[in-house]
């Protein structure tokens, strides 16, 4: 069975994920994660993040595009996102960011991108099932071959071809020499010919 499903909607889900796995790693000092930091945003990238992977998971399930609501989800994290690194809160300002910030903003990149990868409307095929053997046909595998050459009109006597006009020699190879009009064959038994 094959299932098609959207590169983008995966990409969304996957960074929704990310998301979540960095807020429980350190943000801006040693110890310090995101639930430490912060007192509403945690709650609420953690609300966003579960948010858009049901809603890609839903999409894929019903082989549907994306909700129209994702990209303002994806909007409002990234957004939580970049303000927290830009103003940190004043329990931790002063400390550098660590792992889990860069990490929490990497996801929401790929959020974005794989809300731009699902307009564009990119996809993969994956093919569930094992393969199975090609099956040989006779009827199939004849018409595969090329056919025979057809046969000589008259293998006896070739025809003979024309004789090509003859050539004039060019003064200026600039030039271009007019076309002459072609002389019609006499047909045998033409009384032209038999004067001749």
């Amino acid at each position: 069975m094959r299932k098609k499903i959207d590169l983008g909607s995966g990409l969304v889900a996957l960074g929704a994920l990310v998301l979540v796995v960095s807020l429980f790693l350190s943000w801006y000092a040693k110890d310090v994660t995101a639930f430490d930091a912060f007192e509403v945003v945690d709650w609420a990238l953690l609300g966003l993040a579960i948010v858009t992977v049901a809603g890609v998971l839903l999409s894929i399930r019903d082989a549907t595009p994306p909700p129209r609501w994702l990209p303002v989800v994806v909007l409002a994290a990234a957004y939580l996102v970049a303000a927290q690194l830009i103003d940190p809160p004043p329990l931790v300002r002063g400390h550098t960011r660590e792992i889990g910030a860069w990490l929490a903003l990497a996801s929401v990149a790929a959020m974005a991108a794989g809300l731009a990868l699902s307009a564009a409307s990119i996809s993969v095929t994956v093919d569930v099932r094992g393969r199975d053997r090609r099956r040989r046909m006779p009827a199939v595998d004849r018409r595969a071959e090329a056919p025979p050459p057809p046969p000589s009109a008259s293998p006896l006597r070739p025809t003979p071809s024309p004789p090509p006009p003859p050539r004039t020699p060019r003064t200026d190879p600039e030039r271009t020499e007019p076309l002459r009009p072609l002389q019609p064959r006499p047909a045998p038994g033409d009384p032209e010919t038999s004067e001749t």
